[in-house]
């Protein structure tokens, strides 16, 4: 892609308007379905602003996607009839660096000016104006609304540049482009004569803001402010820096309440910055002098905040942030200058604005709210029309008809929003936990569709696909596109890891589908509709009646093979037979079990396997498949560990999976930081209702447990005790009384990443317990295994097989996620299959074909934040026993949520949308 921007021709941007619009109804890849469409009785419209009529109070702000005429035309398609032009300044002829914009969350970037010459930019800005006012009469708009669209100058970044002969000749054209209009003029009468009547005023703006450098003496930002407003006649806004609130409330915002702990900002950006109370006298003198000019003064909140590049993804030393984590800072600084003024301050916001928040700005009396970095998430400029959406509806909703009444209570509004802000969940860090929704595959010019959350998961499963149908009402189908990949869809709808939902899309700008609450509820609803397959030939052995051996078996049945497993235990499982009745019921174990059964599949319960594997190929099976998995707790070696009292955690959970009553006393410590031991944590606060704490040698940052179930801990009132390593079981006759710890620091990482924990000499504490919990960790059971030529590994996990004998799932990966085991037992049918010479039939389904409708309705969504349509939790104080806590979608529910599916499989085209060009 090139990085330079080439300008387009009027008359070919023109040309380009009509043939698009005519022949693919869109223009600038803008489908004409997303279009606004305004209205006469819009609430939200502005009557007087610097004189004009605005019809909506949005816009981008000043920035990529102000710079060229097809960035201003499609911001106007989309609703923005704010336009804030690209800041301009003397020099026009800098070198940007790349890339430099950095939007993978909150926003990032090293660019703060034009990349055109002042001649360009002119006419760039003069050609959209045009072309807005021919739109009108394209759309139809030119005889039912008034033209309603404001355009605002943005000017910078000294008085020296902006009172230079090219930047007083660039604001001149501004004022009176009778000139430039006249010579596109010629054009229209030449070779578009339907527009050449068209009245079009030379007077593009009167009004300006003014952007100065970080650092910017106060001095030269008031003698600047003066100038525009005296010598100019221009309704001006000043644009400042939140680093007005001081290091202090900016790191405590950040750090404390935001949970943005990387982000560094050097004393200098504070000291150099205008300082709070000369910018309230700054404020002051310029309103007097805009009073007496009979113009307009206000301030624009807020600039970008500069900061050490904390994140090397773009170059230098410094970089500028935007985004979700610049709003509560904003609104913060907002409030306070408000205040300061007693609401006699006019506000131009842009930081962080949204279509969750322009209700509540506007209601705060900002007027215009302008966006960037939103406009640089998928749906691009097409989100402008959700910002209309949910502001007409809440105006609906709360009794009012224009912005005015809406911010009749502006002063207590500000107080409220700005407290809000601190502890909304969405500006915080771990909002967004997973990071950008890339995929690894290579990107060819064409082809490159792949979904991500597809390729994250380890079975491949068609997720858009079974949300498509799920959303359509197809249920029965939806499972059956499920089970072609997954043989444990009733499983993995409850407990699955959902690693498919850290690469959602979505995760760009709200939240990820909820993927595997969707998963569950077609196993619930659907109908499965496979019969059995005639057997063909071959018979197969699978040892272990886990995740892996189950998932084996049911794509060997699929292929017409016989199979047999061999579970030691009498219930098949594995694994999952002991997971806590909260999280799996029973049953939803069974119902994945006997569709596999119902294959033709043999079950032999209370069956170990105590001979070589070879043994079985000697008895007439043609291919034995390992699926024993990491079964036995691994053991801790300290002194105490044989007291009575002390319970390895797997054990524990399958004594009560078998309805036996362990006494575990009043206080019971979980030593490990997985999710065995919050699954051990959970259970033994439910059988004791006691004090239970988990003891964990790092922090709950390094913990292996997935974030649901710390979180699920934590709400149950369960304790946890970082940086704490057990040194020995304290018992009293034999029994638990305690446990001794010493304390640990983090030293540097190890080879997973996690920094290592590191002991405090003279640290040792005592934590009473009436029963310690051990969960480190899992180790196979191979003695099997003895005299057969099946290699093992020094930890335990299988390396190669003889002839005929395959392995796969934990004893072969190391105690791992059950869908991971599922993908090894796929793959270990079909090698089976090629090795007994049995056409791999894969179970084919037909994915849904999206029609073009179908897609311009995707496309709509996409540019929409819908919030997670999450299931009903069982309150932490109701979790006495062992009900359930997570219940299935509603259907109405599961309906809505598969409809936030953006459909990645079949449409990818995210990277037109939020380039601005």
């Amino acid at each position: 892609m090139s990085d330079v921007m080439k300008v387009q021709s009027f008359e070919r941007l023109l040309n380009w308007v009509l043939t698009e619009l005519a022949h693919n109804r869109a223009i600038f890849g803008i489908p004409q379905a997303l279009f606004y469409t305004p209205r006469a009785d819009a609430p939200y419209a502005v009557k007087d602003i610097f004189g004009h009529y605005l019809a909506t109070p949005i816009g981008p702000g000043a920035g990529p996607h102000t710079q060229m005429t097809q960035n201003i035309i499609a911001a106007w398609l989309s609703g923005a009839r704010f336009i804030e032009l690209k800041t301009v300044q003397i020099m026009d002829d800098l070198d940007i660096p790349r890339p430099c914009i950095d939007m993978a969350d909150e926003g990032y970037n090293v660019e703060w000016s034009q990349e055109l010459k002042l001649e360009e930019s002119a006419w760039e800005y003069i050609k959209a104006w045009v072309l807005i006012h021919i739109l009108r009469r394209v759309l139809g708009f030119e005889e039912t609304t008034p033209f309603g669209t404001v355009f605002n100058m943005s000017v910078g970044y000294d008085l020296k540049g902006i009172q230079s002969a090219p930047m007083t000749r660039f604001m001149d054209r501004m004022a009176d482009a009778t000139e430039e209009i006249g010579i596109l003029q010629s054009v229209l009468a030449a070779k578009f004569p339907q527009f050449a009547d068209i009245e079009i005023p030379v007077q593009l703006t009167n009004n300006v803001t003014l952007s100065t450098m970080h650092g910017c003496p106060p001095d030269e930002i008031e003698a600047i402010g003066r100038y525009l407003l005296t010598e100019r006649k221009l309704h001006t806004t000043v644009k400042l820096n939140p680093t007005l609130l001081g290091k202090e409330t900016v790191m405590r915002i950040l750090h404390d309440h935001l949970g943005f702990t990387a982000i560094e900002i050097p004393d200098p950006v504070f000291e150099h910055d205008l300082q709070y109370d000369r910018a309230v006298a700054l404020i002051a003198s310029l309103q007097e002098v805009a009073a007496a000019q009979g113009l307009s003064f206000g301030v624009k909140l807020s600039n970008t905040l500069a900061m050490a590049n904390h994140r090397g993804v773009l170059p230098g030393d410094e970089m500028y942030m935007s985004g979700r984590a610049l709003y509560p800072l904003t609104i913060n600084l907002f409030q306070r200058l408000v205040a300061e003024f007693d609401g006699r301050l006019n506000v131009s916001y842009s930081a962080g604005a949204d279509a969750w928040n322009v209700t509540t700005l506007l209601a705060c009396g900002a007027l215009p709210v302008t966006s960037v970095s939103d406009l640089l998430k998928p749906g691009g400029y097409a989100r402008f029309l959700q910002y209309l959406e949910n502001l007409e509806r809440d105006m609906r909703a709360l009794g009012v008809d224009t912005l005015s009444a809406l911010a009749a209570d502006r002063l207590a509004t500000l107080e409220q929003a700005a407290a809000d802000a601190l502890v909304n969940p969405r500006y915080q860090k771990r909002y967004h936990p997973y990071g950008a929704p890339k995929v690894s595959s290579e990107l060819p010019l064409f082809d490159c569709v792949v979904a991500p959350c597809v390729e994250q998961c380890a079975v491949r499963q068609d997720v858009p696909a079974y949300a498509w149908l799920i959303a359509q009402g197809e249920d029965d189908l939806a499972l059956e596109v499920i089970l072609a990949r997954n043989p444990l869809p009733a499983v993995t709808g409850y407990v699955c890891t959902h690693l498919c939902q850290t690469r959602c899309t979505r995760n760009d700008y709200d939240q990820p589908v909820a993927i595997r609450a969707l998963k569950r509820f077609a196993a619930e609803h659907g109908r499965d509709r496979r019969r059995p397959v005639e057997p063909s030939a071959g018979r197969v052995a699978v040892v272990g009646g886990g995740p892996s051996g189950l998932a084996a078996a049911y794509f060997l049945a699929l292929n017409g093979v016989q199979v047999t497993v061999y579970e030691a235990r009498d219930r098949v499982g594995g694994m999952l037979t002991i997971a806590p009745s909260f999280r799996l019921p029973r049953s939803v174990v069974e119902a994945d079990v006997a569709r596999i059964e119902a294959l033709g599949v043999e079950f032999v319960l209370s069956h170990p396997i105590t001979t070589p594997p070879e043994a079985l190929l000697d008895e007439g099976f043609d291919a034995v498949y390992l699926a024993t998995g990491f079964q036995k707790g691994a053991s801790l070696q300290i002194e105490g560990v044989d007291g009575e009292g002390v319970f390895q955690a797997l054990d524990l959970l399958e004594r009560v999976a078998w309805g036996e009553t362990v006494e575990l006393g009043a206080r019971v410590l979980v030593i490990g930081g997985g999710n065995t031991a919050m699954d051990a944590a959970r259970t033994a606060r439910r059988l004791t209702g006691g004090e239970v704490t988990v003891v964990y040698r790092r922090t709950r940052r390094e913990m292996p447990a997935t974030e649901e179930e710390i979180e699920g801990l934590l709400a149950e009132g369960i304790g946890l005790e970082e940086l704490a390593s057990p040194q020995r079981v304290l018992l009293e006759e034999g029994r638990v009384v305690g446990l001794t710890c010493i304390r640990n620091r983090l030293g540097a990482p190890g080879a997973d990443g996690r920094r290592r924990p590191e002991p405090i000499p003279g640290s040792a504490f005592d934590l009473p317990a009436d029963a310690v919990i051990i969960a480190i960790g899992q180790s196979p059971d191979l003695l099997f295994l003895d005299g057969s030529g099946v290699v093992v590994q020094r930890d335990g996990r299988v390396a190669t097989c003889p002839p005929g004998v395959y392995a796969g799932g934990d004893v072969v990966r190391g105690p791992a996620i059950i869908i991971a085991a599922c993908a090894d037992g796929r793959q270990a049918a079909e090698a089976i299959c090629e090795q007994l010479g049995i056409p791999w039939r894969y179970p084919m389904v037909e994915l849904p074909v999206l029609s073009e409708e179908d897609i311009l309705a995707v496309k709509r969504v996409r540019a929409r934040r819908i919030a997670q349509h999450e299931p009903e939790v069982l309150p932490p104080d109701r979790r006495n026993g062992f009900d359930l806590i997570e219940m299935t979608l509603s259907e109405e529910d599961a309906r809505a949520e598969a409809a936030r599916c953006l459909q990645c499989a079949t449409l990818c085209d995210k990277c037109v949308e939020v380039c601005p060009n």
